[in-house]
């Protein structure tokens, strides 16, 4: 997939773009979280048959900036008032081709345009490379039970100027 001449736009979501933002998780979920966890933990938190009336509300809640390319739904990721990120996902084709990289340069600006003092997150494995490019440092280590199995967790953070 050539991404060169595509532009990434970052966004707030629109009403409506649930569905491509569950498949986001979903496939995110399910194709690379799996790689770090067992099934049983994969479908507990990516269910076959989701109820998207949850979702639906979670995301109009949540409002999270969602990466465009092309008019389809690559990415996204939501930051609390209070600096949390919870979800951050991108499609697997869209992994280390720059979406993740604008999508946190969002939330970071979003972070600091309203004043937080820092930005935290509960990071896995597989991406805590990622966050730690990004400046942030390990605050502590957990490993949780999760479907009778380990679920290695990292509470990450970045402190804001």
């Amino acid at each position: 997939m050539e991404n060169s001449k595509l532009e990434i736009k970052i966004r707030r979501y629109k009403r409506g773009e649930e569905k491509a933002i569950w498949q986001v998780y979903f496939r995110s979920t399910r194709e690379v979280v799996s790689k770090e966890y067992t099934l049983d933990q994969v479908k507990r938190w990516a269910p076959d048959s989701n109820d998207l009336t949850e979702w639906i509300d979670r995301i109009s809640q949540r409002n999270p900036f969602v990466a465009v390319v092309d008019n389809i739904i690559v990415g996204f990721a939501e930051l609390e008032t209070d600096g949390h990120i919870d979800m951050f996902y991108c499609l697997p084709e869209w992994i280390a081709k720059g979406v993740g990289t604008q999508l946190f340069e969002c939330l970071e600006q979003e972070a600091i345009r309203t004043k937080m003092k820092r930005i935290f997150a509960e990071s896995s494995t597989l991406a805590i490379r990622f966050f730690k490019s990004k400046g942030f440092q390990v605050i502590e280590e957990r490993v949780n039970i999760v479907c009778n199995a380990p679920a290695k967790q990292y509470i990450i953070e970045k402190k804001l100027s």
